[in-house]
């Protein structure tokens, strides 16, 4: 039974009988069910609240995922703990393989499957 469902209970006890020991009994059993209920919903409330402060503070706190990749000029770049790679992987292939130095004087990098990039790319600041 609700806090809702025992208040609107008690009212009609209230209303529709008279204040016999035995009515009086009920109302004070009634309310007890309603303040424990209370009690209970107020605990709850004050563990979500702990709860969302401190997943709060962890958003806050957190640090970028390692491992993602990102992209930027026409490559992805994985993420690393101070940043990111130097070396990026393809932008074209779906499986995004890491590109290799093709002529790295002439300033071209490869994946396996062909597709080229200018060495000129960088990793997002």
């Amino acid at each position: 039974m609700s806090a809702t469902d025992i208040a609107k209970e008690v009212v009609r006890i209230a209303n529709t009988h008279g204040l016999a020991k035995d009515v009086i009994d009920l109302l004070e059993k009634k309310l007890a069910l309603l303040i424990q209920e209370n009690s209970t919903f107020s605990a709850k409330v004050m563990r979500l609240e702990i709860e969302n402060a401190q997943l709060r503070t962890q958003l806050e706190n957190a640090q970028p995922v390692t491992g993602g990749f990102v992209e930027h000029m026409g490559v992805f770049w994985k993420r690393s703990k101070t940043g990111f790679e130097k070396i990026p992987y393809c932008g074209e292939c779906a499986h995004h393989p890491i590109m290799t130095a093709l002529m790295h004087d002439a300033g071209i990098w490869i994946c396996s499957a062909g597709h080229l990039a200018p060495t000129s790319v960088v990793p997002p600041a």
